[in-house]
């Protein structure tokens, strides 16, 4: 079993924490835009990608349904005390939905081995499929993007450095990825065995993303390199690189779903999948 390089390149992007159901996540659609745009003429006809989703809010969501009823329980209380009206109460619901997601996340439990594994099960029916398989993912699903890809590393089957037809994923991109944060206590990659190819990581990131810097009010921040913070060197079989994103006038959440849209990330791409 071997990726066919002349199969259309797949995409998958895996989502970061939301505020409700598998339907509406379409992130996809935004890289395929992004891409599309960025494409010269003469690549158009002959760049073949396609790209698809892995979601798992459902997933979180079945796993919150004991937190919510208390929350809902204590919510309904609240607003008969106090008439602070059913908008607010839906705003509150969605925070409590989203903060929920990061701590499923950091429990690393039954849920996050089940959205962890979902993933790696996703990989390896693309890689059956023969298609070379990159990865972008944003926000938390970055974590377990990470998480999958080491674990697949460990796999004596997968990722001869010499052969990278072997290799279910060919290169990860990361967007506003919370892994430098020390609550996510990710600090190291799982060396490959030695080998003439590496395998690329790319990390996206804006100074005023409040994700990436932990800050709730967006301060600014003054250096994040996951390339240092992994310390990395080329025995390993990793290439890593930091990409700042200037969201411009956006701050706070604003530039933590700025990534979508930036033309930089439109041509990184378009080089992975045609290199």
């Amino acid at each position: 079993m071997s990726v066919d390089p002349g199969k259309p390149r797949k995409i998958l992007v895996v989502h970061g924490v939301q505020a409700g159901e598998d339907k509406d996540i379409n992130s996809h659609e935004d890289i395929e835009k992004l891409i599309l745009s960025r494409l010269t003429p003469e690549q158009l006809p002959v760049v073949r990608f396609e790209t698809e989703m892995y979601r798992y809010e459902n997933i979180n969501d079945d796993a919150q349904s004991k937190l919510k009823k208390v929350f809902g329980f204590f919510l309904e209380r609240l607003l008969n005390k106090v008439l602070i009206g059913e908008l607010l109460g839906k705003i509150v619901e969605k925070g409590v939905d989203v903060i929920g997601d990061v701590v499923i996340n950091l429990q690393e439990g039954n849920t996050a081995a089940t959205i962890r594994d979902g993933l790696i099960s996703k990989i390896e029916s693309i890689y059956e499929q023969g298609n070379p398989l990159y990865i972008v993912a944003h926000s938390l699903g970055t974590i377990y993007a990470f998480d999958a890809v080491n674990e697949l590393i460990k796999n004596e089957k997968y990722f001869n450095r010499n052969d990278r037809r072997t290799w279910p994923v060919q290169a990860l991109v990361t967007l506003g990825s919370p892994i430098g944060l020390s609550m996510f206590n990710r600090n190291t990659v799982e060396n490959f065995k030695p080998g003439a190819n590496h395998f690329r990581w790319r990390n996206y990131w804006a100074r005023t993303d409040p994700v990436v810097s932990g800050s709730f009010y967006g301060k600014p921040v003054e250096k994040y390199q996951i390339a240092e913070k992994f310390s990395t060197n080329l025995n390993s079989g990793w290439v890593i690189q930091d990409r700042v994103v200037d969201p411009g006038k956006q701050a706070w959440l604003g530039a933590h779903v700025s990534y979508w849209n930036d033309s930089g990330l439109g041509d990184d791409l378009i080089s992975l999948i045609t290199t």
